[in-house]
């Protein structure tokens, strides 16, 4: 990656923050949907084109990283195609798309970065729609799929547990996670590969199944065990996604290989 460059974050929520603080000692620019007074946060909706022209403070800025961290259900495939031209009218050097493993299916099967994708549901051919449409449109794009993600103030299932609510889905199905720090830095990298794989994969490389994971939070919470129920919307067996080629392709190592490292310093 160029000394010289400049990046730009679209969708800093959650993990954008934590991106933004990696990149905190660069030129970094990132997008809220209201206006705010600080100077490098640019007013832009991607889902309202009369905010698109704010890009244009960018325009003279060279090998710039866009970030497209916009949750998917945030997205207006409608204009998605309209806006991603416009993001190609800028000078840049790469173009990452945060997405996720539901592309992958439900499936009890090992899945990595090519590995095929099956999709099962509305949300998969959703998401999968909108990587399409990232990397059809500049060959400077590439995707960063990542599974579960959690951390500080976002431990999956804390709200159901806390509240005895029963858990949608198969307690012996499989949970893909990936702590919110180890999934900035895998972005990162990303970013700063000189050719970088059109699709990598990021979990913390141990599936758990879901009783497991939830007795574990359960007890942190010291909270009883939810139940479990299992109706036409639960969650099937699913997935068990898998790290290494990722890893060796990038060079990225998680720190939180097992969730409950991650969850005892989050809860």
């Amino acid at each position: 990656m160029k000394s010289n460059s400049s990046h730009l974050i679209l969708g800093c929520g959650y993990l954008g923050k934590r991106l933004l603080a990696l990149l905190d000692n660069e030129v970094c620019w990132y997008t809220n949907r209201s206006q705010t007074s600080e100077s490098h946060s640019l007013l832009l909706d991607i889902n309202n084109e009369s905010t698109w022209n704010n890009l244009d403070v960018l325009s003279d800025k060279q090998a710039l990283t866009i970030y497209c961290m916009v949750p998917p259900s945030q997205i207006d495939l409608a204009l998605f195609y309209s806006f991603i031209n416009r993001v190609n009218t800028l000078n840049t050097n790469r173009c990452i798309l945060v997405s996720s493993t539901v592309v992958y299916g439900n499936t009890n099967r090992i899945v990595d970065s090519d590995s095929d994708v099956e999709i099962d549901s509305e949300r998969a051919e959703r998401q999968y729609k909108i990587e399409q449409a990232w990397l059809e449109s500049n060959e400077d794009s590439c995707v960063v799929q990542l599974a579960g993600i959690y951390g500080p103030e976002r431990i999956i299932g804390k709200n159901s547990i806390m509240q005895g609510e029963a858990i949608n889905g198969d307690p012996d199905g499989w949970l893909n996670l990936i702590h919110v720090d180890d999934a900035a830095h895998l972005i990162k990298r990303t970013g700063e590969i000189e050719q970088p794989e059109i699709i990598e994969l990021g979990s913390d490389g141990m599936p758990i199944k879901r009783k497991d994971y939830y007795a574990f939070v359960a007890e942190a919470l010291k909270k009883p065990m939810p139940d479990f129920i299992i109706d036409n919307q639960a969650r099937g067996i699913g997935r068990r996604c898998d790290n290494k080629l990722t890893i060796e392709r990038t060079g990225w190592h998680p720190e939180f290989k097992n969730f409950k490292e991650g969850l005892q310093k989050s809860i």
